[in-house]
């Protein structure tokens, strides 16, 4: 079997695997069953990445002497700014996602031999925790078509939901200038289903500050709101609990029906703040809501729902220590890492800078690490980089 018939034949196990458990997803995988998949997508990864194979044997990791998979290497994200992580040619990807450049230096790439195992992941996740009812929502987007930043991550997971979730109608309100905010007042008012608005925390902001401090622009009942990416660049930040009760107020809805979403270039992989799915389903909800006691200062919202972000069962998620990227115990502060399965023709395992805490139900995110690149993922970049 060569490369690309390895590459076709992991893509179909794992995006089989997601359809078959995707119904009953809260209840995540067997261990065995994660382990397997990620055993031979890491020997994938290794045989067809130069720079990623020279980073593992320096390491002493190889396919034969893994232990699990928790002990595949992790790749931090600066990486992908200077070295290519994939197992094809550059001129064979489907798709090259870049990272935002809102910092200063190069974007990052992600490159994806096909879109398959991508939207594969994305697709019922994103059903899950926004369409859970299966209403078919008029999906109204103040986020730049794919076609027009056509290297976003982000744009083509919320054009797949233009496209396949959304009732007829459904479109994006952005102009030449940034967000339509006339284009959405139209689409509201003649709306007769509810709406799922998709947005960046800036735009969302735009809007807030823009239209909803002068007149409320009431959403239909059963109406949602996905706010990604926080305030990056934005002239000016809210206080998250504040920001979200004026947008809650100024569409008329439950804070609850506004969901976070943590998504990044170079996972293929999302996660969600459970309020619009875990409020409108008691069985969901007495899952996710329990042992409220035990949680962390901050980590439920004012109104009762967990401030904590769910992964599909194909993305594990673990907590590690700044300085050494060792893991930490559940329950423990650090940088987090992830094994994404839907990654399978770059690297599954990714080390971030966000700072959190991985609990039983969920990832409570507590942002960035503070100060320059934490010195566990600088001498991991150095590691590769020499390799490479």
């Amino acid at each position: 079997m060569n490369a690309r018939e390895l590459s076709d034949s992991l893509h179909d196990a794992i995006a089989e695997a997601i359809a078959a458990t995707s119904g009953s997803a809260m209840h995540g995988w067997e261990d065995e069953h994660f382990e397997g998949l990620a055993r031979r997508v890491f020997a994938h990864q290794f045989s067809g990445c130069a720079p990623y194979r020279r980073f593992c044997e320096g390491r002493g990791i190889t396919p034969e002497t893994l232990p699990d998979y928790r002990a595949i290497p992790a790749v931090p994200t600066d990486v992908f700014k200077t070295v290519p992580l994939a197992t094809f040619p550059e001129e064979e990807a489907e798709l090259v996602f870049l990272t935002s450049g809102t910092t200063v230096g190069t974007r990052g790439r992600h490159m994806l031999r096909t879109s398959r195992t991508y939207e594969a992941s994305l697709a019922p996740w994103l059903r899950r925790w926004l369409a859970p009812r299966n209403d078919e929502p008029l999906v109204l987007a103040l986020i730049a078509p794919f076609a027009d930043d056509p290297h976003s991550s982000l744009g083509h997971m919320v054009q797949w939901a233009v496209d396949h979730v959304g009732a007829p109608g459904s479109r994006h309100c952005w102009g030449p200038g940034g967000p339509d905010l006339d284009a959405l007042g139209d689409a509201v008012r003649t709306s007769d289903r509810p709406i799922l608005l998709l947005g960046t925390a800036r735009a969302l902001q735009h809007l807030q500050e823009e239209r909803l401090a002068h007149e409320p622009m009431p959403l239909p009942p059963g109406s949602r709101v996905m706010e990604t990416g926080g305030f990056k660049g934005a002239a000016r930040t809210l206080e998250r609990d504040v920001f979200y009760a004026r947008l809650a107020r100024g569409l008329e809805l439950p804070t609850f029906a506004i969901i976070s979403e943590y998504g990044m270039t170079e996972l293929g992989s999302q996660g969600y703040q459970p309020g619009f799915r875990a409020l409108s389903d008691r069985s969901t909800a007495r899952r996710i809501g329990s042992s409220l006691l035990d949680w962390p200062d901050g980590s439920v919202d004012p109104d009762g729902v967990p401030r904590v972000l769910v992964f599909p069962p194909w993305c594990r998620v673990g907590a590690t220590d700044p300085d050494t990227l060792e893991l930490l115990p559940a329950g423990e502060r650090g940088l987090l890492r992830f094994w994404d399965l839907s990654n399978v023709d770059s690297v599954l395992a990714v080390q971030t800078a966000d700072m959190g805490v991985v609990l039983s139900q969920g990832v409570y995110l507590q942002g960035r690490a503070p100060g320059s690149t934490p010195r566990g993922c600088s001498l991991a970049v150095d590691e590769i980089l020499a390799g490479a």
